[in-house]
């Protein structure tokens, strides 16, 4: 997912609003701890399959974390 697809679904939604994270088709959610730009990730995969795709060191790519 690239940030511009983030913010185009969140667009209109309270700024109260919480942000939690789950794993596809799980009924619970975690609470986040806190969001991370980091500006030298590697991307190994674009798949949003579940595995680990991103590297956050070792390249050149920038991504934004999600910590929970």
């Amino acid at each position: 997912m690239k940030l511009r697809e983030l913010l185009d679904q969140v667009k209109d939604l309270p700024p109260d609003t919480l942000v939690c994270a789950a794993e596809i088709d799980e009924a619970f959610a975690v609470n986040v701890v806190g969001i991370e730009a980091v500006g030298s990730a590697r991307i190994q995969s674009r798949k949003p399959d579940g595995t680990e795709a991103v590297e956050l060191a070792n390249g050149t790519e920038k991504v934004i974390v999600i910590r929970w």
